[in-house]
């Protein structure tokens, strides 16, 4: 309500994407001047994409994880649980496992360099 009436107004989002309900308000990371800003802006708010990850081993053959996967993801789209989200106000917003993956092997592929400015930028 209040950001229809422009009583508040959202400067930026944290974050590697964007809020449903915010479609119009920038990402930091978009706001960055430069590569290496964006880069390490990512790297530092991926763990809000992960914010519960479920984890396996190395070495759990595909098929398996393909099944999890696939019952997570049921899961989320389950009315019951749905429904019992929604009494407790809880907003859920999954990412699917492959993306989660993928950021993981982005984030350990991120030159030290940019490690260690995100590093230094928290602290």
């Amino acid at each position: 309500m209040w950001l229809e009436q422009h009583k508040l107004n959202i400067l930026f989002q944290t974050g590697l994407s964007k809020h449903p309900d915010l479609p119009d308000v920038p990402l930091v990371v978009d706001l960055a001047k430069t590569d290496e800003d964006r880069a390490i802006l990512r790297l530092i708010f991926a763990r809000q994409v992960m914010a519960w990850p479920y984890l396996t081993p190395p070495g759990v053959p595909a098929d398996r994880i393909e099944a999890l996967r696939k019952t997570f993801n049921d899961t989320m789209r389950d009315a019951d649980f749905l429904a019992e989200a929604e009494k407790g106000r809880l907003e859920i917003t999954p990412v699917p496992g492959a993306d989660v993956e993928k950021l993981v092997q982005d984030v350990y592929a991120t030159p030290l360099a940019i490690v260690q400015k995100a590093s230094a930028m928290l602290q």
